[in-house]
């Protein structure tokens, strides 16, 4: 088959080609990529003009990183296809699944494929596959995966793994829906520790959140709880080596932190866990005297699992959780809800037909309706509030009501503060401006002047992880210059989202967790330019809260009217057996008493 018969017939069109293309510069390593599986002529173009360095089925271990594009492939053995890719690679690998494919074998039976050749999901998957777009975007998957380290799998193989699957879960290594549910909680939190945070993870399991909460963050460390010695060494073993941030696992009661001392944590995770614990209240308070005046927490519990007897089906859970609860405790243990969400999955024990989502609701007036977990980010509410985070509220505010100059007129007194990193941080913004604005000569000004701040900031140990992201940045934008190609100021901006969102007060405009948009639209290469105002956005995002609260409204009705179906269904067969044998009654009697007749007539 020729190269221009197989572009042509390839499923990989133009559209899809960029999507893929866009969300892989995300998530692709520095270093050559090794192309593997069906010819892909228009994803290696666009890889190449993007400015990666693409070789093809030469030995792949030399490769930073791997794609294997896959268009046809038997739906009953998907890991016969890929396993002989698989052995070519040694670095990270993105699977992207197109046509017949796409179509024959869905999204689970290919994570299983890659996952019994002992690899794991990757923890920046969420850059390739973002959760809120799984149920809403076909003809297209994309799933990003590691290998499983030579030490862990001589200890733990997948084997072994699923044998303690009832209690033990590494959701790296689990394909489907609820992976996707649990690994995309941490992606978020992910988006809320400050550089530099101390991290501590709270029932911590078999320890994959916290690897992907260090991928995901800038964080100083991280410390993972729980009280099983399997989960714990199981971490230790399968995590902490690799993990590009310190991180250590210790045996531990969430309910009795003693071994952490007060203000030892800038940030503590929680998910599942409070409905497993005898006393929740004493692990929430336990957080407030662990984390520093400016600590948060981010914790998630199932929303009203209960049966028609008013209890939680799962042996395991001891409370059942709704907002109200959920509120009121945090709030009585000294905690401010800041954010909240209601997450779907499907598949469970609850809302079994629904799409995965993640819906940001109002942490003041709860849910707008039903749905399978809620999920909160909390802050202490006796936290102090700096004179350099109000000059950046400030700033956040000016910006999202589109009045740059205003925003820029606020930091006037920054640029001459003697806190280097706050010199810093507002050159950034200052510089980002400038080149929203098209003033590159101002632009690359100001990014001198953040230059130098950040490096004068390094010098301080509390501030020397957020200084070492800005400096990059600030690098970068000045290695670029005044020829950068279209795309290659928002590429770099991608790059540094913790460190970027947190200036500028929003989401980077990039696939992420809290984003369900399938492209994004703005100065990429190829992509359509779309501008919008504060108002429209702020309107756009408030008809998406009400769809998606119909949205989930109206799957309960469905869901319910389906079981009605089911209940009239079995009541028309019963009525059709009893009228059956009824008439079968009827006429054995008419045949007993009827006449006899005279056979010679």
């Amino acid at each position: 088959m020729n190269v221009i018969q197989t572009a042509v017939q390839s499923a990989l069109t133009p559209s899809a080609v960029r999507v893929a293309v866009q969300r892989l510069r995300t998530w692709l390593p520095a270093g050559p990529v090794a192309v593997l599986g069906d010819d892909a002529p228009g994803l290696v173009r666009g890889l190449r003009q993007a400015g990666f360095a693409v070789q093809g089925t030469t030995d792949g271990r030399t490769a930073a990183a791997g794609v294997i594009v896959i268009e046809h492939a038997d739906a009953a053995e998907p890991g016969a296809r890929l396993r002989p890719l698989l052995a070519e690679l040694s670095g990270p690998v993105c699977l992207v699944v197109a046509g017949d494919a796409a179509a024959t074998a869905n999204r689970a039976a290919w994570e299983a494929a890659v996952i019994k050749a002992e690899w794991r999901k990757h923890p920046l998957n969420e850059r390739v596959a973002p959760y809120g777009e799984l149920d809403r975007i076909t003809g297209l998957l994309m799933i990003a995966f590691e290998r499983v380290p030579d030490q862990a799998i001589l200890k733990y193989p997948l084997k072994a793994l699923e044998e303690e699957r009832d209690l033990h879960t590494d959701m790296t290594r689990e394909p489907g829906r609820r992976s996707d549910a649990h690994m995309t909680r941490y992606s978020q939190a992910a988006q809320f520790i400050r550089p530099g945070d101390r991290v501590v993870d709270v029932a911590c399991g078999l320890g994959y959140g916290s690897y992907q909460l260090a991928h995901n963050s800038l964080a100083a460390s991280f410390t993972g709880l729980d009280a099983s010695d399997y989960a714990v060494d199981y971490a230790n073993t399968n995590f902490a080596p690799v993990s590009p941030a310190p991180m250590k696992f210790v045996v531990g009661d969430a309910q009795h932190l003693s071994e952490m001392a007060d203000g030892s944590a800038e940030f503590a995770v929680s998910v599942e866990t409070l409905e497993h614990l005898p006393e929740p209240d004493r692990l929430l308070a336990e957080l407030h005297r662990v984390l520093s005046p400016q600590g948060r927490v981010y914790a998630s519990v199932p929303n009203d699992w209960s049966d028609e007897t008013g209890e939680d089906p799962n042996p395991f859970h001891f409370h059942v959780y709704d907002w109200p609860r959920l509120v009121a405790q945090f709030q009585r243990n000294g905690f401010i809800i800041e954010k909240a969400w209601l997450q779907d999955a499907g598949g469970g024990q609850k809302r079994h037909l629904s799409a995965r989502s993640m819906l940001e609701i109002d942490p003041v007036a709860g849910p707008p309706g039903d749905g399978e977990w809620l999920l909160v980010l909390a802050r202490k509410a006796d936290a102090p509030r700096s004179s350099g985070d109000d000059v950046l509220q400030h700033c956040h505010a000016l910006l999202a009501d589109g009045d740059g100059g205003k925003a820029l007129a606020q930091l006037e007194g920054e640029f001459s503060s003697p806190d280097a990193l706050r010199r810093a941080r507002a050159q950034v913004i200052a510089a980002i401006l400038a080149n929203a604005e098209g003033d590159q000569e101002l632009s690359i000004a100001r990014w001198r002047l953040a230059r130098a701040a950040a490096r004068d900031a390094l010098s301080l140990p509390d501030s020397e992880g957020e200084a070492a992201g800005l400096l990059s940045l600030a690098v970068q934008q000045l290695q670029e210059g005044s020829e950068a190609r279209p795309g290659a100021f928002q590429r770099h901006l991608m790059a540094y989202p913790a460190i970027v969102s947190g200036l500028l007060g929003g989401d980077l405009p990039m696939p992420c967790d809290g984003d369900d948009r399938g492209v994004v639209s703005g100065p990429g290469e190829g992509a359509e330019q779309i501008s919008l105002g504060s108002r429209d956005v702020r309107q756009l995002m408030e008809a998406k809260e009400w769809l998606d609260g119909k949205y989930h409204e109206y799957t309960q009705r469905i869901s319910e009217l389906e079981r009605y179906n089911s209940e009239l269904e079995q009541a028309r067969h019963w009525l059709d057996g009893q009228y059956h044998a009824l008439t079968t009654e009827i006429q054995r009697l008419n045949k007993l008493h009827a006449p006899a007749t005279d056979g010679g007539e």
